[in-house]
């Protein structure tokens, strides 16, 4: 998972830009970079760390340009390294040709490298973006196709999620997988086209949102003024519904659905059969306040806030190493002194994967002093990998990969532990025949799973 953002037609393009990231930084943490045009060239900045971090002011007074695009990484495919940041340069006898930034895993990379690879080119890095850009810009000005029926090929045969930005000197190209896997939208302010992966990105910059990137569309901006074309649609759309879950900001709006809305609902559902008596719900914050609220509402029990996250720590599920996630959870959280002793509680998540945060977290309330600990998720239990841009890619790490409810919750010390069915989600969502849910049934819509 990670965030892309671009501007074309405005003096300050690459400001805008590194304003979009920072509004997204919550979808990539591990490094971030920006690539503007001036007209003629393209220039590159990349840097480990978080956007405020990474990119110093004075560095946005040196990208001078109309265009630009950046990137924040959250690492999937390759590892957390500055040759595996994006945005990547397709470079030609010297000359940076185009930049290109992309979010989402191919599940195809093995071939298309090699073949690419056979063509004489070299890989810095092992990140599916670079791939794409190797193999558009081969085909594009190696095979004489240009920019355009190169991107049209690449929709043909690469498989898997990506919603992807190109930049060249003088044009801006947007694509978006034939699945429509990973969020794409278009804003536009003072003439200018914005597009960021969610829309938080272009209320930071008070762009007007006017559509979400179609499945298999490609578009334009340059010379002669905005083009849309069509590369390859899908017979069914596979939005990922972890979009909606968990990785989405809650005041986004992703695939036609306000996220805050679906989290809310996905607590109503949460809550509907559901008996347990409880003193008080206790959402895990951020992702799961609005689950908590829904499913409080809906059993009308008080909702408190028991837990307080430290903002200055990153999210622990999208840490790039296991050890990192461990050390994080007694960082990240901290109880109210004193609120937990003798209650019952319901403890509400969007979801559990590995289980590590949330195991700590139910110790912690137990030894506050919690009589009772009862989880309520807000998701069916992930039994499978995500070949499409999550970071589970060995089941064996997926705590309910081949445990019961009552397992998990044997593992993770709690008093009781439910799951919202997958029927519940459907019911969240206007579209669900729209979605993946591949995480959850094993059942994986878009080519062979990567080995």
């Amino acid at each position: 998972m990670c965030g892309v953002a671009g501007v074309f037609g405005q003096s300050e393009a690459a400001s805008w830009t590194c304003e979009a990231l920072f509004a997204q930084q919550h979808r990539g943490q591990d490094s971030c970079g920006l690539c503007a045009s001036d007209g003629e060239r393209l220039h590159l900045f990349k840097g480990m760390g978080l956007v405020k971090e990474a990119v110093p002011p004075s560095l946005l007074k040196e990208l001078p340009g109309h265009g630009a695009i950046g990137h924040v990484r959250y690492p999937t495919q390759g590892e957390a390294t500055l040759p595996n940041a994006q945005p990547f340069l397709f470079v030609k006898d010297g000359t940076p040709l185009f930049a290109l930034a992309s979010n989402g895993d191919i599940t195809n990379l093995p071939e298309l490298r090699e073949e690419i690879e056979k063509r004489s080119y070299r890989f810095d890095g092992t990140n599916d973006g670079e791939v794409i850009a190797k193999a558009i810009g081969s085909w594009a000005f190696d095979d004489g196709m240009g920019i355009e029926a190169a991107i049209a090929k690449w929709m043909r045969v690469g498989m898997g999620a990506y919603s992807t930005l190109l930049l060249t000197p003088t044009e801006f190209y947007a694509f978006r997988d034939p699945h429509g896997f990973r969020p794409l939208s278009v804003g536009e302010k003072d003439g200018a086209a914005v597009l960021t992966s969610e829309t938080v990105g272009l209320d930071i910059l008070r762009a007007r949102f006017i559509e979400h990137i179609p499945a298999g569309a490609i578009r334009r901006w340059g010379p002669g003024g905005p083009r849309s074309s069509v590369g390859a649609v899908s017979k069914k759309l596979d939005h990922c519904i972890f979009e909606h879950i968990y990785f989405a900001r809650p005041d986004s709006y992703v695939f036609g659905e306000k996220v805050f809305e679906v989290r809310r609902r996905i607590g109503e559902a949460l809550a509907s059969g559901d008996t347990v008596q409880a003193d008080a719900v206790v959402p895990i914050p951020d992702s799961a306040n609005y689950i908590g609220m829904g499913y409080a509402n809906a059993r009308n029990i008080p909702i408190v806030m028991g837990l307080v996250r430290n903002h200055y720590v990153g999210r622990t599920f999208i840490a790039p190493v296991q050890l990192m996630r461990d050390e994080t959870v007694r960082l990240k959280f901290n109880p109210l002194p004193g609120f937990f002793e003798g209650q019952r509680v319901v403890l509400v998540d969007d979801s559990i994967v590995r289980g590590t945060t949330i195991r700590k977290l139910v110790r912690m309330l137990r030894e506050n002093g919690a009589k009772e600990v009862h989880l309520r998720i807000g998701s069916p239990p992930i039994r499978y990998s995500c070949y499409y841009g999550i970071d589970t890619p060995d089941r064996k790490y997926l705590i309910a990969a081949e445990r019961s409810p009552e397992q998990v919750a044997d593992v993770l010390s709690a008093d009781t532990l439910r799951y919202l069915t997958l029927e519940g989600l459907h019911s969240t969502v206007s579209k669900p025949g729209d979605y993946c849910y591949a995480c959850f049934t094993g059942d994986y819509p878009a080519g062979k799973k990567r080995a």
